[in-house]
């Protein structure tokens, strides 16, 4: 369980905005390289992106008199493996929903010859780290410091925001299509609600959110085209984190979370 602690607002804002600024790396590494000097600079940051995440959050958790990360509700104990599979199968089915009526629609799903071992091994290797980093940015550190400051309502709100603002490399690349892109900004907004849930639902527990995080991204990534650099059929209702249909599989995906944890996770 996290250990609740107090901040500063100005403190708080400097912290969003260092992270705003990590974050900011990539799309501007990729105006300053081409070629294979851009995939190699894009990589680099990629991986510096998270090791900045974990150093600003530790130095900021110390600022606030506390001892670490590992105290945002990483700390293993007892409960963390059954944690840890309850977010799983939320985050799986969530997904697995979004997919299933992409699939029934006849909407546009990877061909399964294409899911290889290469591309899953590259995917966990991508998500392992966006999943746990992030999840100690916004539901570890953000969400209860802005509690702290004022109310758990108005904490899941401003960090939802902060979330959905944080993945605003992928506007640009919407192609400027207002109906897809309000919808991906909203669906990155409930993502950030459904983890901020899951986080109050099971007594501050962040390996809850990071394993949903992680199972949901890699069903996702895994089985959908790579929209938009890919054009999708219909991508404003099937296309998972950018249709309408990601709405459903978060709220299916959140209610397992909830169920299996008063059937399960609050007996350990």
């Amino acid at each position: 369980m996290a250990v609740t602690r107090e901040t500063t607002p100005s403190r708080l804002i400097v912290f969003m905005l260092l992270i705003f600024m990590v974050v900011a790396m990539s799309p501007i590494v990729s105006m300053l390289f081409q070629g294979e000097m851009l995939e190699m600079a894009a990589t680099l940051a990629f991986f510096l992106t998270f090791l900045l995440f974990y150093f600003i959050t530790e130095y900021f958790v110390r600022l606030d008199g506390g001892e670490g990360v590992s105290e945002l509700g990483v700390a293993w104990d007892g409960s963390s493996l059954t944690q840890i599979i309850i977010g799983a199968i939320g985050g799986t089915l969530g997904a697995a929903l979004v997919l299933a009526i992409a699939w029934g629609f006849g909407a546009d799903v990877r061909p399964a010859a294409e899911i290889t071992g290469d591309l899953i091994a590259a995917e966990i290797i991508i998500t392992a780290p966006t999943a746990l980093l992030e999840e100690i940015v916004h539901r570890g550190y953000v969400l209860p410091r802005v509690e702290s400051l004022t109310s758990r309502g108005t904490a899941i709100m401003v960090s939802s925001l902060f979330f959905s603002l944080l993945h605003f490399s992928w506007w640009s690349v919407a192609g400027f299509r207002p109906d897809v892109l309000a919808l991906f900004i909203f669906n990155m907004f409930l993502g950030g609600v459904v983890l901020s849930m899951a986080y109050y639902f099971t007594g501050r527990r962040l390996w809850v959110p990071i394993s949903f995080h992680f199972m949901w991204n890699m069903v996702a990534y895994l089985t959908f085209p790579s929209f938009p650099r890919t054009e999708v059929y219909l991508p404003q209702i099937f296309q998972i984190e950018w249709g309408l249909t990601t709405i459903l599989g978060f709220i299916f995906g959140l209610s397992l979370i909830w169920g299996l944890w008063m059937s399960y996770g609050k007996k350990e």
